[in-house]
């Protein structure tokens, strides 16, 4: 595997991510289980074992459930709506040592990065734009951009978004997640998030 099919994996790793965090209906989840996930898996490199493992703990999981459409359900709990509060936020200022704050500082310092790059999102949304896919897909931007130019500064910058601003909050959103019980296919879902964050600072 050259190292070129390597960029595109981890590159097909983040959007499958952003398509698991965006909340897919069930349509959408068949979708990841029949051709996405096969795909990934067919050209999986073998130095990227925890990601390849993560990856088929998903498509295991997915295929193990009796009613796919329960992931709809289960989406709006985790991260939505639910009582006693949303056990796992998508948002990295929940995830701080600070107290958490809708647009807060991670919003605005997300805002002055998407602004540096001349990027706007693409549909309209009140999302603050700390939210996870919003950053995975600032990360794709920064790799993809510095990969296909050979740019080595997008690529450093693309590392250093992964390695020191994605990485510590989304472990910690990791934790939160485990501990309300998740349906195991988001659980695997934050492990593919991590394995990718690993792999790009990694190099």
């Amino acid at each position: 595997m050259t190292d070129s099919d390597k960029r595109i994996f981890l590159l097909n790793a983040i959007e499958l991510c952003v398509a698991i965090f965006r909340g897919p209906d069930t349509y959408g989840w068949g979708g990841i289980a029949d051709s996405g996930l096969p795909d990934l898996l067919a050209r999986a490199p073998e130095n990227l074992t925890d990601l390849t493992a993560s990856l088929r703990n998903l498509q295991d999981s997915i295929l193990n459930l009796s009613d796919i459409s329960d992931l709809e359900t289960e989406y709006v709990r985790l991260f939505v709506s639910a009582s006693g509060g949303v056990p796992a936020p998508l948002y990295e200022s929940c995830h701080l040592d600070s107290k958490p704050r809708t647009m807060g500082d991670s919003a605005l310092a997300m805002r002055s990065r998407l602004d540096e790059a001349g990027l706007e999102l693409a549909l309209d949304s009140n999302e603050p734009l700390d939210h996870l896919t919003i950053e995975l897909e600032y990360l794709y931007h920064l790799l993809s951009t510095g990969w296909a130019g050979e740019d080595p500064n997008l690529i450093d910058a693309g590392a250093a978004f992964a390695g020191t601003v994605m990485l510590p909050w989304v472990r910690r959103f990791r934790q939160s997640l485990a501990d309300a019980d998740p349906q195991p296919a988001f659980l695997h879902g934050a492990d593919i998030t991590l394995a990718v964050l690993e792999g790009v600072t990694e190099g």
